[in-house]
């Protein structure tokens, strides 16, 4: 049983009921906490039943208090909000699951062939030897490419799962943002879970003194910049808000997108993807300098997230 933040600013603490069971530094990238044991304990307390009717009480802790060891910077220009202002999920997973994919779509300058590269981190809190995947690739026209099966090491940890080709792909443009579909289903005897990842081929190359090349045609960059934060509701835009604000930049013509200073909403990527935008994406640095030790932790973290 998972808590899935997709965003809590700027420090946060988890508890079940009086344990204290994470924390996390960094308002803006999208972390996890495991709150099973906690529940399985609290459920022995004879609490649950008198205090709480058999619900198991959450309690969470935002603090946006100034901290020059945050990062981005509080000498920034920009509003660093706090609390839950993104998606709060509740998951829950098999004793054995996949807690990232990764697809990598590489392709030649003319689209003559495309390579993937399917990474999967895997958590696994089970004896079981084996695991079993089935992986799926469907094109943008929803037809399905590839079917396999494949029996796999359930080490925990970053693994390289699986590699293909695929002679001319369709590929990914502005102008026609085409999309695959990659679906992964992990099966043992702890249950079954299946995880599906959009993805698209392209190739870019920023030519010496010379101009930005998409798929090996000459692109001009048209773009704007943008700040996850809106008229009356800080940072805690609404899905429907940030659609509505990323449909208007692509119908008034654009086709790249700056973001800064700090990683924006799953959402905002999504709809880049799927509308056919470029983005640009910042380190999450802005003014201030380095800080201390916690400064820094966080900077690898976030760069390596």
């Amino acid at each position: 049983t998972l808590l899935h933040f997709e965003g809590a600013g700027q420090k946060t603490e988890v508890y079940v009921y009086m344990t204290k069971v994470g924390d996390h530094v960094g308002g803006y990238n999208e972390w996890t906490v495991d709150i099973t044991d906690a529940i399985d304990e609290f459920s022995k307390n004879e609490t649950l039943m008198k205090r709480y009717e058999g619900k198991i009480p959450i309690e969470i802790r935002s603090d946006n208090s100034r901290d020059l060891e945050m990062i981005p910077s509080d000498l920034s220009d920009f509003n660093v909000y706090g609390g839950i202002y993104r998606y709060l999920n509740l998951v829950y997973t098999p004793a054995m699951y996949i807690d990232h994919l990764w697809v990598n779509a590489s392709t030649d300058a003319q689209g003559k062939s495309g390579e993937i590269a399917i990474n999967v981190n895997l958590k696994n809190y089970t004896e079981l030897a084996s695991s079993e995947y089935r992986i799926q690739i469907f094109s943008p026209s929803g037809d399905e490419l590839i079917t396999t099966q494949l029996t796999a090491d359930p080490a925990k940890g970053n693994t390289l799962l699986y590699t293909n080709k695929l002679i001319k792909p369709v590929l990914w443009s502005p102008s026609k943002p085409s999309l695959y579909t990659c679906s992964v289903t992990l099966s043992t005897k702890a249950g079954e879970q299946t995880i599906t990842e959009k993805f698209g081929f392209r190739h870019f190359e920023f030519v010496d003194n010379g101009p930005f090349k998409l798929n090996g045609e000459r692109l001009l960059l048209r773009g704007t910049h943008r700040h996850e934060d809106h008229a009356g509701v800080g940072a805690a835009m609404t899905e429907e808000m940030i659609r509505t604000e990323i449909t208007m930049m692509k119908e008034m013509g654009v086709n790249f997108m700056r973001l800064g200073h700090y990683q924006q909403s799953r959402i905002v990527l999504d709809l880049c993807d799927s509308l056919g935008i470029l983005v640009w994406e910042e380190i999450p640095w802005c003014r201030g300098g380095l800080g201390g030790d916690m400064y820094k932790a966080q900077a690898k973290d976030m760069l390596t997230d």
